[in-house]
């Protein structure tokens, strides 16, 4: 984004006579550091004149080209204007006085996504490095009435069928960036580890005295 700053000066009135018009000139910062001798403003090189009302009258269209237009070390080339057949008035003010409205620029210059959001409400909100913020996308949250009946897919994902029945959507507050508390009982666990452990052994034992009493059992036989 380069910023231009604008001037308007009148340098001809229709109050002064036969062979006047009222006649603007329009004026850009070329060098806004500019010292001693240097041009600090120049002219756009294009005539405004309006007629007795206060109309544009020229330049036609209210269209005109600010040739070569450069600010400071940048040259922006050839910029177009368009003020329209309306945009542009005098408001028939023969003292060469103008109001001027402020404008508000709506754009944004180029960026990159920079860091991603998530609210309690489930909208995925991006940040951009022009300091924008859009949302990206909304997540559902949804419930079942039998949710052990849905079909399993592949990579961690879940169908809907006739025993589960439909989804029913539900509101449910999303955490972003944090991690989900462990709901498992580690001293339950290791318990049940010492239960597996000793009924393998007992077992290990069941199938060590069963072997032996086979070989006693051949041994009888032979």
């Amino acid at each position: 984004a380069v910023p231009v700053q604008l001037r308007w000066a009148k340098i001809d009135s229709a109050t002064l006579g036969a062979g006047h018009t009222d006649q603007w000139q329009l004026y850009y910062q070329a060098d806004p550091n500019a010292t001693g001798t240097t041009t600090q403003w120049k002219s756009v090189g294009t005539p405004f004149t309006f007629d007795t009302s206060g109309n544009l009258t020229a330049p036609a269209g209210g269209t005109f080209t600010i040739p070569n237009l450069t600010v400071g070390t940048i040259n922006l080339g050839n910029i177009t204007v368009n003020t329209g057949t309306k945009g542009l008035t005098q408001f028939a003010d023969t003292r060469g006085t103008a109001d001027v409205a402020a404008l508000k620029q709506d754009g944004s210059p180029a960026g990159s996504l920079a860091d991603v959001n998530i609210s309690a409400d489930g909208r995925i909100t991006g940040t951009y490095t022009n300091n924008r913020t859009v949302d990206l996308f909304q997540i559902a949250t949804a419930n079942f009435k039998g949710p052990n009946f849905l079909e399993k897919l592949d990579g961690g994902a879940f169908r809907e069928t006739r025993e589960s029945g439909p989804a029913v959507a539900v509101d449910t507050k999303i955490v972003g960036q944090a991690l989900e508390i462990s709901n498992t009982d580690i001293a339950d666990e290791f318990t049940k580890l010492i239960v597996t452990q000793q009924a393998y052994s007992a077992n290990t034992r069941i199938v060590t005295t069963g072997n032996e009493m086979m070989q006693e059992v051949l041994n009888m036989v032979r």
